[in-house]
């Protein structure tokens, strides 16, 4: 069946320097618009789109857009940790926005304290394994977890709680300078998210933190091969169970 989602344009123009802006909406069936090209060569912004849009839209706020930009920039650099660093966080998001119904945060918040408190945080990896798991679901069949429940924890507060300043001032203590700026942009988003009243934002919010961990993007940098070719395989509608194992295991060892 074909899709007729519609992609949305909003043009603001101001009419004086205090006058309110007006705004022009616009409507094109998606069916319209040329697929983002992929090269194939690393992580690139064309397949990112082309992931980002196995998610309904609808979950989607402002933060959540200016956080897919900030992962679509990393993509853009040639730096290898900034490549781990945009598929570390798209696994991670892609996770939280999979089921309709929102989960918690525990194992992200766990892994923040963890590592703000000295003790690590690549236990983070583990989610990001399962969401490899709803990653290819949603890709193969995304009406499966339209009705689907988020994975549920044991922690105070649904996980919207944890050590968010330490472990931000950890992560840009030790970012490269060649991606700080990034880095600086990925956590004042990350920090809306976290201070959001809504579940799914602040779910996104910790993913994020969490995905962003040294221990978290050294492992994904490691990983980037069999990881990388399960999400071009995702992001075609198509992931096989070898694809899926793979990233898993490199993911784990």
């Amino acid at each position: 069946m074909t899709k007729m989602l519609p992609i949305v344009l909003v043009l603001f123009v101001a009419t004086g320097a205090f006058a309110a802006p007006s705004v022009s909406v616009s409507q094109v069936p998606i069916n319209e618009i040329a697929p983002a090209y992929d090269s194939g060569r690393g992580v690139t912004p064309g397949l990112l789109l082309n992931l980002w849009d196995l998610c309904d839209g609808g979950d989607t706020n402002v933060h959540i857009l200016t956080l897919e930009q900030v992962v679509n920039d990393y993509s853009r650099l040639p730096n290898s940790y900034a490549q781990a660093q945009a598929v570390a966080t798209i696994l991670a998001v892609l996770g939280e926005l999979a089921t309709g119904v929102p989960g918690d945060a525990c194992n992200a918040a766990n892994a923040i304290n963890a590592y703000a408190s000295g003790r690590g945080g690549n236990s983070y990896l583990g989610q990001l394994a399962a969401n490899i798991d709803l990653i290819a679901q949603l890709a193969n069949n995304p009406e499966k977890l339209r009705y689907a429940v988020g994975q549920r924890g044991n922690c105070a507060g649904g996980g919207r709680s944890y050590q968010f300043e330490a472990a931000w001032d950890a992560i840009l203590n030790r970012a490269n300078p060649y991606t700080i700026g990034l880095v600086n942009e990925e956590y004042c988003t990350a920090k809306r998210l976290y201070q959001a009243l809504n579940v799914r934002s602040n779910n996104v919010g910790a993913a994020a933190t969490a995905a962003a961990l040294p221990p978290v993007v050294t492992a994904v940098q490691r990983a980037l091969g069999p990881v990388l070719a399960f999400l071009r395989a995702a992001a075609n509608g198509n992931v096989g169970a070898a694809a899926v194992a793979a990233a898993k295991q490199a993911l784990l060892s």
